[in-house]
């Protein structure tokens, strides 16, 4: 397959601004080409603040348990981090588990979110801390072509690592829900690796309809081998093809988590 060039997203994406009223506004994304300045200002904010701080309330003040972090420590940028889905802060609780020390090797090393952005961008400090911390955000009902898309995937075709969440919302039971052709799409474009990975507790660390988190959970984590798809379509239909992969790699999470509830237990 001979992905879609920068030019032909951009005009899709132009084309589908004008069938939706509400608006991405470019200020939303982090810069394309980061200064000095901002790559420092995020690198110290992220990694330097945020990251150790979560790292030790995750493994201090809550018990978090993982299993294949040998898995990303060698990885360099340019893949994709595909996980379930149960809260409104999952990249913020689980990403130093996952990243950290490594991120501390410069910019590229910690990775994009792709929020939904209705529920971030409330206020120029929300969007300020959102930016900072890499975020592309996303449209809901805006579909497979947004802008937002295209970012991400520029994201990864430049070197930078992605977490995304295939099912596109959060569980409200725990079980992973089907999984939206888009990472699909994302994969077929960039024909970068993905790390499936498997969580769960965080659900009891931030309920659904509370703000502040508790303490004293457990939290059990699985991460996968680099996965490597077949992302050519030749003259498949191209959503088609973008379904196949996101439900090959639904079998991968699952199997993530069949690892994890074998080796620590169905309940926590």
């Amino acid at each position: 397959m001979v992905a879609d060039g920068k030019g032909d997203r951009l005009k899709r994406h132009s084309t589908a601004d004008k069938e939706n009223a509400l608006i991405v506004y470019p200020d939303h994304y982090p810069p394309e080409n980061p200064s000095i300045w901002f790559r420092a200002v995020s690198y110290f904010f992220i990694v330097v603040i945020v990251m150790p701080l979560i790292y030790v309330f995750m493994k201090l003040m809550n018990r978090t348990r993982v299993m294949g972090k040998e898995n990303v420590t060698k990885l360099k940028p340019g893949w994709i981090l595909a996980s379930n889905h149960l809260t409104m802060i999952d990249d913020f609780l689980i990403d130093p588990i996952i990243l950290y020390p490594a991120c501390m090797r410069g910019y590229n090393y910690f990775p994009y979110h792709a929020p939904e952005e209705t529920n971030y961008y409330k206020n120029r400090l929300m969007s300020w801390f959102m930016r900072q911390f890499k975020c592309i955000p996303l449209v809901r009902g805006k579909g497979i072509y947004q802008m937002g898309m295209d970012r991400l995937i520029e994201s990864v075709i430049n070197n930078g690592i992605l977490h995304i969440y295939p099912e596109g919302t959060r569980s409200r039971t725990g079980k992973m829900g089907k999984f939206r052709p888009g990472i699909g799409r994302i994969i077929c474009e960039t024909k970068a690796p993905v790390v499936p990975v498997y969580y769960r507790g965080i659900e009891k660390i931030l309920p659904i309809g509370k703000f502040f988190p508790r303490f004293g959970k457990d939290v059990i984590l699985s991460i996968g081998k680099p996965i490597y798809f077949d992302a050519d379509i030749g003259d498949e239909d191209p959503v088609v093809k973008w379904k196949s992969i996101a439900q090959e790699l639904s079998v991968a999470i699952h199997k993530e988590r069949v690892k994890a509830e074998e080796k620590w237990g169905l309940y926590l």
